[in-house]
């Protein structure tokens, strides 16, 4: 697999979508952190990227890195899934299922991308593989 050296989705793509962030050096690594699993991906399955629709890719990555970016302190973070807010002595707290700040690819970036789960050969849904 060739190194992949620019990510799928530019900050001005990030941003056009989900609206500025305070650490745009941080946004660059976590759409590069994201480009990166994307592309393992792609290679486990055999798939040079060049052969995938950018804007598909673009859209996977700028999702991917939406989930991890850090936004304002008094939102709830993306793949929270579990919250509590101060309310007198009470703490807010947070749980997530994957530590915050790893990106990962979900089956919605998979199916976007035409990768979504499949039995034996056929792809569910429809086609063959």
């Amino acid at each position: 697999m060739a190194s992949v050296t620019e990510p799928y989705c530019s900050v001005e793509d990030y941003q056009m979508r989900y609206g500025a962030v305070d650490d745009l050096a941080q946004l660059e690594e976590c759409l590069m952190d994201a480009t990166r699993l994307l592309a393992v991906e792609l290679g486990r399955r055999g798939i040079d990227a060049a052969d995938v629709d950018d804007g598909l890719l673009m859209q996977a990555c700028r999702q991917m890195a939406n989930r991890v970016v850090p936004t304002d302190a008094a939102a709830v973070p993306a793949g929270a899934t579990n919250v509590s807010r101060t309310v007198g002595p009470y703490t807010y707290q947070l749980g997530f299922s994957r530590p915050f700040g790893s990106p990962k690819v979900t089956d919605a970036e998979l199916d976007l991308l035409g990768l979504g789960a499949r039995i034996g050969w056929a792809r569910i849904g429809g086609g063959a593989a």
